[in-house]
């Protein structure tokens, strides 16, 4: 009798420790990273530090050219979009990635990167195809137009974030080094 009194107060003490709060990159709502983006063409390429800061559907994404060659900052939520640039112009959309596109004449995926940047396909449209590389992680994946490679992965406070991303379509190459995550 005594064994299975000390057995069941075990057992109780065990079944009264709080959960392990585990989080996986889709559950991050507010997020920051800063790092460097280079973006080619056949004809062209640009390089900039790159500055995103994420709080819900709250987002501002900064990047800043070397040598005066550009900067712009984009503040956006689920209204819309304003673009500053480094001629203090201000132009608004609904679409951030249609205002990259008429203002900076280059393609951005901003809407697709929010999740991209994450390691996480975009809800829709779904992906084309995608691979995993031999620890779990997404390593390639074809979506919306434009093949997504993940280079390299860094644990920030338990969760495995990229650090290095290629992406690339028929026009635009894009390559992503994260220096620094912020969760």
């Amino acid at each position: 009798m005594k064994r299975l009194f000390f057995l069941a107060l075990l057992l109780s003490g065990c079944a009264q420790l709080p959960p392990i709060p585990h989080k996986s990159a889709n559950q991050l709502d507010s997020w920051r990273i800063n790092g460097r983006i280079a973006i080619s063409t056949n004809n062209d390429s640009w390089t900039a530090n790159v500055y995103w800061q994420q709080q819900g559907p709250t987002y501002q994404l900064r990047l800043n050219a070397p040598l005066g060659q550009g900067a712009f900052l984009l503040k956006g939520d689920d209204n819309g979009v304003i673009m500053q640039t480094a001629n203090k112009e201000t132009f608004r959309a609904r679409d951030p990635d249609v205002l990259v596109a008429q203002v900076l004449k280059l393609e951005i995926p901003i809407t697709g990167l929010h999740f991209w940047i994450r390691g996480l396909p975009t809800p829709q449209p779904s992906p084309q195809w995608y691979t995993f590389d031999e620890t779990g992680h997404l390593h390639r994946l074809r979506q919306d137009g434009w093949e997504i490679t993940y280079m390299r992965y860094i644990n920030i406070q338990g969760i495995d974030l990229p650090n290095k991303i290629y992406l690339e379509n028929d026009r635009f190459k894009v390559k992503i080094v994260i220096s620094q995550w912020d969760i």
